[in-house]
């Protein structure tokens, strides 16, 4: 009987240390197709600098103009619903109440659905109530193509995007990806 249990002790705490050790986290080849250096991603990541380095220096009309059109009607929509604009991509409401920033550094940009791309960045960010600052926030920003040109759509802070999330959540907001000929003569 005692060896029984030793031995199912055994198996199940060698079980729990395997657990994590691999599985979807560890995606190697997700990894891989992170910060391509196409034309595209550099745009995306050129475009995030600036737009973070007018929120930065809290020129918010500058920010405004590389905000997406929708982004800004969504912005419009919270502020009439809900009486303030308290959106991710509104950082001239949160500066007053939450947090501003201080300094940022732009990281990888990787290709998502839709023809957008995810631009990752840290961030240093003054917390209001704190009164101190928060140092290394990940954040990461989604950019898309409308009318041809880039637009920073959307703010996620200490997460990323899903291809769900953005096949899901933007439909409609992007330029139309025209296929490849290879893709079309093989449907």
């Amino acid at each position: 009987m005692f060896r029984r249990l030793l031995l199912s002790g055994f198996v199940f705490s060698s079980v729990a240390m395997a657990q994590g050790t691999e599985g979807p986290a560890a995606a190697p080849a997700a990894a891989a197709a992170v910060d391509a250096d196409t034309p595209e991603s550099k745009a995306a990541k050129e475009l995030v600098q600036k737009y973070l380095t007018a929120v930065k220096a809290k020129k918010w009309a500058d920010a405004k103009k590389f905000l997406h059109p929708k982004t800004l009607e969504a912005i419009a929509e919270r502020k009439k619903r809900l009486g303030k604009e308290d959106h991710p991509m509104a950082p001239w409401f949160h500066e007053k109440v939450d947090y501003w920033m201080k300094d940022f550094k732009v990281g990888t940009a990787s290709a998502a659905p839709l023809g957008t791309i995810i631009v990752e960045t840290t961030e240093d960010n003054f917390q209001v109530e704190e009164k101190g600052l928060a140092e290394g926030e990940r954040s990461a920003y989604l950019v898309g193509k409308q009318g041809g040109k880039w637009f920073v759509v959307d703010k996620k802070r200490g997460e990323t995007f899903t291809k769900d999330s953005v096949k899901l959540g933007y439909k409609g907001w992007f330029d139309k990806i025209e296929k490849a000929p290879t893709e079309e003569a093989a449907e």
